[in-house]
């Protein structure tokens, strides 16, 4: 890739390879460090323009290094850009043991801050600096676009991360823009409201057998009717450096954390751990008719390994692909486009709550640390309302009798 300067492929026993970023030979002999730094990024185009921007950003570093005649590793200068390149690349920087998806997400925030904060001084930060990049990251794409507000959150969390970085490196300057920042409270970008009732469900599942793809129904229903995550339910690939230690592999990732047939028993009891909270649950498919009903359509030789494969290539869902497929046939079924595939366990939880299961019960299926956080995906408020309501109005007969 001409634009991802330094950038090294390996390649692997199994013919897969692995991608490094690799310093120039003489400047590492000279001692700059970091050498080489391994990259985990999907071949996908948003994986490659993301690698290809990290690569920049070393290449960049270690340039600089080189025209400064430094004999280090690059410093902090003050500026929001060397304390970004220093999260990313200390050892001992907490962005090293962030999650491989969760770090993508970050560097996507990261890059937005360089190119338009990167050069500014953190310390002759104020307040009205934080709003104003909270307010400008925040803004339409394009003229008639709507606002990005979640881009603006994201970023400026990631803000927030730097300086708290910063704070644990002694730097003077990013205590007094930790406190600062600990005087603001950006606006909250609104939740979303839409819910997956049966009803959609019912229509996704007629569409993906019209359309061919059982899978889709399948996944479907398993996240609405058990309350699961999508990613708990299809499995996700992530980097991996031993893909030649077995398991479902393609490349240099390997398929993890979605549901295997295994995952049932005799009995019809599926277990499975949470991937989020680590939480595991229970369910007695008996008490699921619609699950039976997909599971009752694949061929008992077909019941093994993950449960949910890609008709088109016959092993788990490549990372997004569920969703893009997910969304085709929920067209196809007339689903709102404000219905997202994610919206599934919300509709399963706000299903609970609305026929008066307990906080407790509902927090134990949606596999929950605590209630608070089951309420949060709870979006049946009309339902619920009427029915405190009725048994108020009901308490009242009973006390005028």
């Amino acid at each position: 890739m001409t634009d991802a300067p330094g950038l090294k492929r390996k390649k692997n026993k199994d013919g897969t390879f692995r991608e490094y970023w690799e310093a120039r030979a003489d400047l590492a002999k000279r001692g700059y460090r970091p050498s080489s730094v391994r990259l985990h990024y999907p071949v996908t185009s948003e994986g490659r323009t993301q690698l290809a921007a990290r690569c920049r950003i070393l290449q960049a570093e270690m340039l600089a290094w080189a025209a400064n005649g430094e004999h280090a590793a690059p410093g902090y200068d003050g500026t929001i850009r060397s304390l970004s390149r220093l999260y990313q690349t200390n050892a001992d920087s907490p962005f090293q043991s962030i999650k491989w998806n969760s770090r993508e997400n970050i560097l996507k925030s990261l890059i937005i801050i360089e190119a338009t904060v990167g050069a500014r001084q953190v310390g002759k930060l104020l307040g009205p600096d934080f709003k104003r990049w909270h307010s400008s990251w925040g803004e339409p794409k394009a003229q008639g676009k709507l606002p990005r507000p979640w881009r603006a959150k994201h970023a400026m969390d990631a803000v927030r991360q730097l300086i708290s970085y910063g704070v644990t490196l002694g730097f003077e300057d990013c205590f007094r823009a930790d406190t600062i920042l600990g005087k603001i409270r950006f606006k909250t970008p609104p939740a979303r409201t839409s819910v997956m009732t049966i009803d959609h469900v019912n229509a996704v599942r007629i569409a993906a057998h019209a359309e061919a793809f059982p899978s889709i129904a399948l996944a479907t229903v398993l996240q609405f009717e058990l309350a699961l995550r999508q990613k708990d339910v299809v499995g996700e690939w992530e980097p991996a450096d031993d893909v030649d230690q077995g398991g479902i592999t393609y490349k240099s990732t390997r398929w993890v954390n979605g549901l295997v047939w295994s995952d049932i028993d005799e009995n019809m009891i599926l277990r499975k751990k949470h991937t989020k909270t680590g939480f595991e649950v229970e369910h007695d498919l008996k008490l699921h008719p619609a699950v039976l009903e997909e599971i009752e359509r694949v061929p008992m030789e077909k019941r093994v390994g993950p449960m949910i494969m890609s008709e088109a290539t016959g092993v788990p869902y490549k990372n997004r692909k569920f969703t893009e497929r997910w969304r085709k046939v929920a067209n196809k079924g007339g689903i709102p486009k404000t219905v997202w595939n994610m919206d599934a366990r919300a509709g399963a939880i706000t299903e609970a709550y609305s026929v008066g299961a307990s906080e407790t019960d509902v927090m134990k299926s949606a596999g929950h640390k605590n209630r608070q956080t089951s309420a949060r995906y709870n979006r049946g408020v009309i339902e619920q309302t009427n029915r405190v309501a009725k048994m108020r109005l009901a308490k009242r007969s009973e006390n005028t009798e």
